[in-house]
């Protein structure tokens, strides 16, 4: 792998990157949730990934140490943590399908009133505060994140190193390219604010994003369901 006693080679560094680099492209809740805050204001959408950045990282020291090797050893303790995330998504998911709705209803108005444009739906509940635990909540409740890493850390990790080299460099690693992709969403959604101004496309923006992710949160339920049965 290109490892040598407590370095890493630059061409094996080269390759962690372009796996972290897949994993932040491929899309999954933190995405999904990275928008619909972006959708809000880019503020919001900017806190809601520095959420799942920080969790993220949260669970590469979990890797790191040795205690994500827990879902790996306890079926019922992954399938608890899918439980939860998986009620948790749906809450998400049917909070933003409402907040569609709303739009929907607010589009419905202004073209009863002949106008052009609309200003977008304000949603005065939602605070950096919010979004920001709500990326950590998202991302917190997804065992796979610390599989993936408690998977990926020893072919990466050079012997002889301690855990921080895996938390901060490899870790690190990751966080900062999932963090940049995150971003780069939120600023896409806002640079083309003008468009996503019109109730009806961002209604339709949310309610794909809801649905999807009710249907993560399903998945995430029966998955966990199936695995506490006997």
């Amino acid at each position: 792998m290109g490892l040598q006693d407590g370095v890493v080679t630059l061409s094996t560094y080269l390759a962690f990157l372009g796996v972290a680099v897949i994993l932040a492209v491929t899309p999954g809740p933190d995405t999904l949730l990275s928008l619909r805050y972006a959708l809000v204001s880019r503020r919001a959408g900017a806190f809601a990934a520095a959420g799942s950045s920080s969790a993220m990282f949260v669970w590469a020291a979990l890797a790191a140490l040795g205690l994500a090797a827990l879902f790996e050893a306890s079926d019922i303790a992954y399938y608890l943590v899918s439980l939860l995330g998986g009620c948790y998504l749906l809450w998400l998911g049917a909070r933003t399908s409402l907040t569609a709705r709303g739009r929907f209803r607010n589009a419905g108005v202004i073209a009863a009133a002949g106008l052009q444009e609309a200003a977008p739906v304000k949603t005065s509940t939602t605070t950096p505060r919010t979004a920001y635990f709500a990326g950590v909540a998202t991302c917190m409740t997804n065992p796979k994140v610390g599989l993936f890493f408690l998977a990926l850390f020893p072919q990466f990790t050079p012997t002889g190193t301690s855990p921080l080299f895996a938390i901060a460099v490899l870790g690190g690693t990751v966080v900062a390219t999932v963090y940049a992709y995150l971003i780069g969403i939120v600023l896409l959604v806002d640079a083309a604010n003008r468009w996503l101004s019109n109730p009806r496309v961002t209604g339709w923006i949310e309610l794909v994003s809801g649905l999807t992710l009710v249907g993560l949160g399903l998945y995430m339920l029966v998955t966990g369901g199936l695995g506490l049965l006997p």
